[in-house]
Formats: C-alpha cells, sequence, structure tokens
C-alpha cells in the first residue's frame, strides 16, 4: 500500500516506505512509459504486477494517467492494498509540472477538496543499495544519442538510468550504467509491441536483471502480458 505522501525528494510514498526500498536486499521495479491518455492500460498492468513490485515508475508522457489513477485508489480498494508502497513520476515533453489530485500529497491542512501533486523532469532514489535516475529523456537529447544522459547518470553517481521518450524498448550497459527503456505501453516504434519492463535490483549483484512484457490485446482473450526480447523485434 502506497500512502501518497509525497516526500521532499519528490517520491511518492512515506519516508519510512523509502527507508526500506534503500535497505532492501533485493528490490523489483515495474518500469512503465509513454502512455499519452490511456490510463486503463496502465492499471491492468498494475492489477497484474503490483503485489510482486516494491516500486512503481513511470518515465513521462502520461504523467496524468498516473495520478488519475492514484485518484481512484480511494474507490479500488484491492489495486490501493496492492500498489506499491513507493512511486516515482518523471515528466515528459507533454506533461505539466504539476497536476491537481483529491488527495493532500503534502498532508498539510489545507481547506479546499483540490490539491497539487509536483511532477519533476527527473527524480533519483535508491533500491537495495543501487541509485536509480528516472527521466523521461527530451531534456537530454535520447532521440539523437546517449552521451547527455550518461553526462547526467555519471553527475548523479546513478547504477541505472530508467528513461523513455523514443517509445523503443531497450536495455544497454556502459562499465558503470545500465540504461533501461520501457517501451511506450500504448504508442511503440520500429515494429515492437506495446510493453514495459520488470526490473530486478540486488544489493550484492552488479548484474542488473530485466525482463520486458509485451502487452498483448485480443478480442477472444482480452489483455495478456508475454514475456520477450526487443533486440529481436525491432527493425
Amino acid at each position: 500500500m502506497n500512502l501518497l505522501i509525497q516526500t521532499k525528494n519528490l517520491l511518492i510514498g512515506s519516508d519510512e516506505a523509502v527507508s526500506h526500498l534503500e535497505q532492501k536486499e533485493n528490490a523489483v521495479i515495474l518500469a512503465v512509459s509513454d502512455s499519452h491518455g490511456n490510463p486503463s492500460i496502465i492499471k491492468k498492468i498494475l492489477e497484474e504486477f503490483s503485489e510482486r513490485s516494491d516500486v512503481f515508475v513511470f518515465s513521462g508522457d502520461g504523467a496524468q494517467d498516473i495520478t488519475d489513477i492514484l485518484d481512484s485508489l480511494k474507490k479500488d480498494k484491492k489495486l490501493a492494498k496492492n500498489f506499491p508502497p513507493v512511486a516515482v513520476i518523471a515528466g515528459g515533453n507533454g506533461d505539466d509540472s504539476s497536476y491537481p489530485v483529491s488527495f493532500n500529497p503534502t498532508k498539510e491542512k489545507i481547506s479546499k477538496d483540490e490539491f497539487i501533486l509536483q511532477i519533476p523532469r527527473t527524480v533519483n532514489f535508491t533500491a537495495a543499495g543501487k541509485k536509480i535516475l528516472v527521466t523521461h529523456g527530451h531534456i537530454f537529447g535520447v532521440y539523437y544519442g546517449m552521451s547527455e544522459i550518461e553526462k547526467q547518470a555519471s553527475l548523479d553517481k546513478a547504477d541505472v538510468v530508467i528513461y523513455g521518450h523514443s517509445h523503443i524498448a531497450s536495455k544497454s550497459e556502459t562499465p558503470s550504467v545500465t540504461f533501461i527503456n520501457p517501451g511506450s505501453c500504448t504508442l511503440p516504434r520500429r515494429g515492437l509491441p506495446p510493453s514495459f519492463a520488470l526490473i530486478e535490483i540486488s544489493r550484492e549483484q552488479k548484474k542488473i536483471g530485466c525482463t520486458f512484457y509485451e502487452i498483448k490485446i485480443s478480442l477472444s482473450e482480452g489483455i495478456s502480458f508475454i514475456p520477450f526480447a526487443p533486440e529481436m523485434r525491432q527493425w
């Protein structure tokens, strides 16, 4: 369960939950990006994968989809119970810097029914001892190469960077940093299917595990999630 408090570092969750995530020996990150106005797909992903995830990460272009889901947790008791205790939202080029929500992320006494959730362009957090940088990627020009985002990862001393913007699911590595783009859950490119990723972090192991999931929609079976290898499907 997530208490829907926004910390001073703009993570969503209690300070206790953030501290627990940092101290875990192993952690699972559910990473989604680029929903572009389709919260129903993200909700399906959360219903399937929240219970096994320690943190939910959204890397931009669809921030309002996430705030809509957070607002719905008051009524959706099952999803509220299983929603990861920490959530991270980075704003994309199509997102605003803040959104109105019905819950109070600051927990301050305010005499109105509408509150504001801040959406930063970059967010840093720690999971199982590994430093994670989350960003959409547009401010680092990821369309044109990875050099600028690599510089930011170095400045932040990040072990992992989760980003979006290109709508292309991928995992790449330098000697010190793992870069993961979960792809777009609604509008993929280069022949790839709609997708997201489960990222496995271990305090003891330097290698970062990552499983990409295709979002498959059919009239007969509805929505299903199937592991796939982006490098084998991309043209």
